[in-house]
């Protein structure tokens, strides 16, 4: 089967889906294709309302694509139930024997508000699938910078928190010069736009650095969560074949005392952030430190009660 095919599988699953009520968005690469920022992709990352969880597991028990039944993807896969979705944990599934594979989010990781209050159907908005792509790949970041240009252009200032090309952030500043005052808070190095375009680059660089480092703590937060409950779904795994709803079954159950709901904490987040400024500002100037942002904004919808200390 083509990447054609596969992708127009995905937008048929999303379809059935909004028909039956459920409040769910494509992100991540195929969005980006969706925003020309990118070219190809076969796999799908999905957002999907947590109380909708079961609706959308119902859906996928009843889509196979071609003879193949979709499944829960390997031992790793946490239950597709709001109680581990709103805590950030992702439900990851495939059809065996092909090359389909579906990521389904409840929270949007690093998104600074509800993804629910503003979609491009079928799509996320790009303000979203750009907060969301801030990860530890390289081929990222490119993606994040092509959106904020988007959204700038479009007439959307917050497409000025996701620009990483300093050439493209200059040459749009020449373009569009008002930068509101809330946007140049949220991410003081917007100022060296106004003040010392020389420190732009190194301070770009460091930004980007944190944030890899903050999404590599984060991932590692949760991998040290997943290996009880990996290891109970493996036991409980060894000689069965299941049913989609039959695996769903068992993996709530290994979760409800293994899988911890919101195994990110204030305190750990907290740490977290000072690791990776710590970490960013020692391969850079230590000056720079005074450019990065305050991320408390982005993982708010994680971490209920979250704030930033004036």
């Amino acid at each position: 089967m083509g990447q054609f095919e596969i992708i127009e599988f995905y937008l048929s699953l999303v379809r059935r889906a909004q028909e039956r009520g459920i409040c769910c968005a494509i992100t991540s690469g195929m969005a980006c294709v969706a925003y020309e920022v990118a070219d190809a992709t076969k796999d799908c990352d999905l957002l999907c309302d947590p109380d909708m969880d079961p609706a959308f597991l119902e859906l996928l028990a009843d889509s196979p694509l071609g003879d193949s039944p979709c499944q829960y993807r390997g031992n790793i896969s946490p239950p597709l139930d709001a109680r581990w979705h709103r805590g950030g944990w992702t439900s990851h599934f495939e059809w065996p024997g092909t090359e389909a594979y579906l990521d389904v989010f409840g929270i949007a990781p690093r998104a600074r508000s509800p993804w629910q209050q503003e979609m491009q159907p079928p799509y996320a908005h790009p303000h979203v699938v750009a907060d969301m792509k801030r990860t530890t790949r390289d081929k990222d970041w490119p993606f994040i910078s092509a959106l904020g240009v988007k959204l700038v252009e479009s007439g959307d200032p917050r497409g000025w928190l996701h620009i990483y090309d300093e050439e493209r952030m200059k040459d749009l500043r020449a373009r569009h010069p008002d930068i509101p005052e809330s946007f140049l808070k949220a991410r003081p190095l917007l100022r060296l736009l106004l003040e010392d375009a020389s420190a732009l680059a190194p301070a770009l660089r460091i930004e980007r650095l944190f944030w890899e480092q903050l999404s590599k703590r984060r991932v590692k937060e949760y991998e040290h969560a997943l290996r009880p409950y990996l290891v109970a779904v493996r036991r409980a795994l060894v000689g069965k074949q299941l049913s989609l709803m039959e695996d769903h079954a068992l993996r709530v159950a290994c979760a409800e005392e293994h899988l911890p709901q919101r195994p990110l904490s204030a305190s750990a987040l907290d740490h977290m952030i000072a690791e990776a400024r710590e970490e960013a500002v020692r391969w850079m100037n230590p000056g720079l430190e005074r450019w990065l942002p305050d991320v408390i904004p982005n993982f708010s919808l994680l971490i209920p009660g979250l704030h930033s200390v004036p």
